[in-house]
């Protein structure tokens, strides 16, 4: 320790010298020795207290904003939910402040004292503790914290400075203590803290080593030293012991635990324990290791080698992929999950509402940073979670288990066995049942996802080169967004296109790992790895239907049909056992009789040996298994398939029931809606009847309309005619100045199960059809009606009929008309506009839409306003009364959208090409 020695004293009390013979300060301690140097906490300046002001603010701001959201959510007043927050806010401010300031202040009068042979703690009130080596105790973990006791119980906490509190107790089992000093921060660990354990470490390894070595058993808390090996100390006298033999490995964790690995039958083949319960961990590992080493071990197992450098038979990367994977592999995974669960929350919340302004852009990106915050937060502990269950998990109920069978207590394993199995399982059935189709892929996702991804950091994670290190991040944290997606949604795997890609990865993966599993050495590996594989094929055959019937939107006799070649490929797989036991006894019999009389075998073999297999044999043995095992993989794998399609609730069922409530809402919609056209048809056919003559107008439309795109006498309209008729129909809509009513609710079907709406998506598909065919024949006897009350016209009566029905078209079905009758029917709206408004014209009116709408359409199109203002002008002109200039716009608006077609001096569209599409509404 002579480093320790001669250091200068820190200004703001972190360390001083002091001379051995001082008598200021009572340093002299002759049981102790020669004082080498005192240690104190630093003293806080005040910038340490606006650091952590500033540590809080942000714990301060989110109480602030939960409270405030919290009284919108419960309907508070403003100001009592403001006065709540801005309490809460300086609560969760100053608490903490004021507890951690307190914690400071406390400390600001301790010393430690360092001896040769102690130390001397001395509290803020003076009360001194001394702590000689030959007797103290000493914890600590591998965070740099230390707890001393002396033979009195008294207890000091310490640790470096920066470190939180000290190992989480003071209490030590056996011992009465008592406090005197708790969590101080030390400064200059890297000295002290090696010289107390050293310190230590000098006094009493040698006796104590004397004590084991002379035949008796030294305690270091509830672990048990002696010469014939390691006993852990349990209740009701159920101890474990192993023998020094049968010790594979003893160590240290990176948090301080000790770890043994041993074959000993009463003894966890892997020992955990935690380090701040072992007392003077030092001497005892120097003592067990010594013991160890001094017993011959037993023969271990033998294993198969691990190549560690690729054979001239085999690839490079084979060697490569061997390897251990590195050992931050946990700590990846976890920040994977935290970063992955965080940007899934952001985006989740950032694309909620549509950007229209300055406002709502500033509102999406708090959105995004508060769920990234709140999502980071969330899978952080999800992370945590998932690497702390299994280690609780080991030692609350495999530890236990183990060594209750080995105990004889088998009446009680029973019971923990079956609440481990039973509850778990239970659950997860559950679950699988009532969300298959999200739970399902979202297995097969994780399963093969998280391979690919532990492939990827095996690879990459050794490399030199820091890029090529963190390529696995970003498809790790891809993948645990899709994870998440999957499972709130339940749509990655089974309807997203994109998803085929996962497939053909999948079947990879099962091919590499069957091939890794068949190359083991152990033989019950090499048996399950047939399993294996027609498992998860068959797991990737079911997500595979599922995806290939909604990417293709399969109808429900498809979906049957595929059912029924699953079953029949089982079918022809299915291979009676009793043949397999009458096989394998012929090759059994042939075998008994090679070793029985190999020379008769061997004359029998040249006799019948065909010329073409030469000195070769044909290995019917062979022949045989490899049928065996590739007819009972198939039919393994096609049994899983149908067991997740038929047998248990389908994940299909779950998959496809969205998409069929969707199209079933969509089909009510339309039906609605084609109920509500009808009833506006009628009251035109009506109208028309009654009084002919409101209908008068409409034979100057199609007059209009015909000039602007003839069609030769005795034909069919011609497409353009039709489609300009339609948009003067959809001109006179908006004319109207009808409120569109507010969208009826989304209906569902009613049935529980996928048949059940598939059913009712039938039914409800005919009732459409029934209803649209209804509202065609209602649509053509209006425009029969108003044919019919026209004077004589420069065209036949089936092209004005035709015209007359898609302008009727455009004004009924592509407007608000339709809803607002069809509201009206069910009454719940408005009283919709009469037969004579629906057939009367305000041209004026109908111009002044017809130019706005136009206008407004070429500016979308940014095909040229001044090209459209020296056709039709800039505003409408208020003199003309004639239908022609409508005609016109609804020609030029056509145009935009289509470019074909006849339209002299129209505008033509910059952005998009030629489309064939018309307006919406039904033919």
């Amino acid at each position: 320790m002579s480093e320790l020695m001669g250091a200068e004293g820190s200004a703001e009390g972190g360390a001083e010298d002091r001379d051995t013979g001082s008598a200021e300060g009572g340093t002299e301690r002759p049981e102790l020795g020669r004082h080498r140097r005192t240690y104190r906490p630093q003293r806080r300046k005040p910038s340490a207290y606006a650091l952590l002001l500033l540590k809080l603010a942000p714990f301060a701001a989110l109480t602030y904003l939960l409270t405030i959201l919290l009284g919108a959510f419960l309907d508070w007043e403003g100001s009592v939910a403001a006065s709540l927050a801005e309490a809460l806010g300086g609560l969760a401010l100053l608490g903490p402040f004021a507890v951690r300031a307190a914690w400071y202040r406390r400390h600001t009068g301790v010393e430690f004292r360092l001896y040769e042979k102690g130390l001397v703690a001395i509290a803020a009130d003076a009360e001194e503790a001394v702590y000689p080596w030959q007797s103290t105790t000493v914890f600590t973990n591998g965070s740099h914290r230390y707890k001393l006791s002396n033979p009195e119980g008294t207890v000091v906490t310490l640790g470096a400075a920066g470190r939180g509190p000290v190992l989480g107790g003071e209490k030590i089992r056996g011992l009465r203590t008592r406090t005197a000093i708790r969590g101080a921060q030390l400064p200059q660990e890297e000295e002290w803290g090696p010289a107390i354990r050293q310190g230590v470490r000098d006094a009493q390894l040698t006796p104590t080593a004397e004590t084991v070595l002379s035949g008796g058993e030294v305690s270091f808390g509830e672990l048990v030293l002696s010469q014939d090996g390691l006993t852990v100390r349990r209740r009701h006298g159920r101890d474990d012991s192993t023998a020094w033999e049968d010790v594979d490995s003893l160590s240290l964790t990176a948090e301080g635990g000790l770890l043994v690995s041993s074959r000993g039958s009463d003894f966890p083949t892997h020992f955990v324990w935690p380090g701040y319960r072992i007392p003077n961990p030092d001497i005892f590992l120097d003592i067990a290791r010594q013991l160890r080493a001094s017993r011959p071990r037993a023969a271990p197992t033998p294993a198969a080698p691990t190549p560690t450098t690729p054979t001239p038979d085999e690839p490079a990367s084979a060697a490569r992929d061997d390897q251990e994977s590195p050992d931050d592999v946990p700590e990846l995974l976890g920040l994977y999950v935290t970063l992955g669960v965080g940007a899934w929350a952001a985006w989740r919340l950032g694309t909620r509402q549509e950007i229209d302004g300055l406002g709502s852009a500033l509102l999406a990106a708090v959105s995004v940073v508060l769920g990234g915050f709140f999502g980071a937060v969330f899978g952080l502990g999800l992370a945590a979670a998932v690497m702390i269950v299994p280690n609780v998990v080991g030692m609350l109920l495999l530890e236990p288990l183990i060594r209750w069978i080995r105990h004889r207590r088998y009446v009680a394993a029973a019971a923990l066995a079956l609440f481990a199995v039973v509850l778990p399982g239970a659950l997860l059935l559950f679950l699988f049942r009532a969300f298959p189709s999200r739970l399902v892929p979202l297995v097969a996702l994780l399963f093969f996802g998280g391979w690919t991804l532990l492939l990827l950091v095996k690879r990459c994670g050794g490399s030199e080169r820091l890029v090529v290190r963190h390529l696995p991040d970003l498809p790790g944290v891809f993948l645990v967004v899709l994870a998440v997606e999957q499972l709130v949604s339940g749509d990655v795997l089974t309807l997203t296109p994109a998803a085929g890609l996962f497939f053909p990865l999948a079947i990879w993966l099962s091919w590499r790992g069957w091939r890794k599993l068949k190359e083991s050495a152990r033989p019950l590996v090499q048996a399950v790895a047939d399993i294996v594989l027609s498992v998860e094929l068959g797991l990737v055959l079911t997500v595979l239907m599922v995806w290939l019937a909604n990417v293709l939107t399969f109808t429900p006799p498809q979906v049957t049909v595929v059912r029924g070649a699953v079953e029949r490929v089982q079918e022809l797989t299915e291979v009676d056992w009793l043949y397999w036991l009458a096989a394998y006894t012929v090759l059994a019999a042939g075998s008994y009789a090679v070793l029985r009389w190999p020379e008769r075998v061997a004359r029998v073999g040249q006799r019948l040996r065909p010329a073409r297999f030469s000195e070769s044999r044909l290995p019917l043995g062979i022949t045989a298994n490899f049928a065996r095992r590739s007819l009972s993989g198939i039919n393994i794998g096609i049994m899983v398939a149908l067991l997740f399609l038929v047998a248990l609730v389908p994940v299909s069922e779950g998959a496809w029931k969205r998409p069929v409530a969707e199209r079933y809402a969509l089909e009510v919609q339309r039906r609605q809606y084609a109920e509500g056209a009808a009833a506006a048809y009628k009251e035109i056919h009506r109208q028309v009847v009654a009084h002919p003559r409101d209908a008068a107008r409409l034979r100057a439309v199609i007059l209009a309309v015909h000039r602007a795109a003839p069609s030769p006498p005795g034909e069919p309209v011609n497409r353009t005619a039709l489609d300009i008729a339609r948009q003067v129909g959809r001109f006179q809509a908006d004319a109207l100045a009808v409120d569109a009513p507010e969208p009826p609710p989304v209906q569902s079907p009613e049935a529980d199960d996928l048949d059940g709406r598939l059913d009712q998506l039938d039914e409800s598909q005919q009732r459409t059809a029934e209803r649209e065919e209804q509202t065609d024949r209602f649509a053509e006897l209006a425009s029969l009606a108003v044919t019919r009350s026209f004077d004589a016209l420069d065209l036949g009566d089936n092209q004005a009929v035709q015209l007359l029905k898609e302008y009727l078209g455009g004004l009924v079905e592509d407007g608000p008309v339709k809803k607002v009758f069809h509201q009206y029917g069910e009454g719940i709206g408005r009283p919709p506009p009469d037969g004579g408004r629906l057939v009367r014209i305000d041209v004026r009116r109908l111009t002044a839409v017809a130019y706005d709408r136009t206008r407004a359409a070429v500016e979308r199109a940014d095909a040229g306003l001044l090209v459209f203002y020296g056709r039709f002008g800039i505003g409408i002109p208020a003199e003309d009364t004639s239908l022609t200039p409508v005609v016109d716009l609804a020609n030029q608006h056509r145009y935009l959208r289509q470019g074909t077609g006849p339209c002299t001096g129209c505008v033509s569209s910059t952005t998009g090409g030629p489309s064939t599409g018309g307006g919406g509404g039904r033919r």
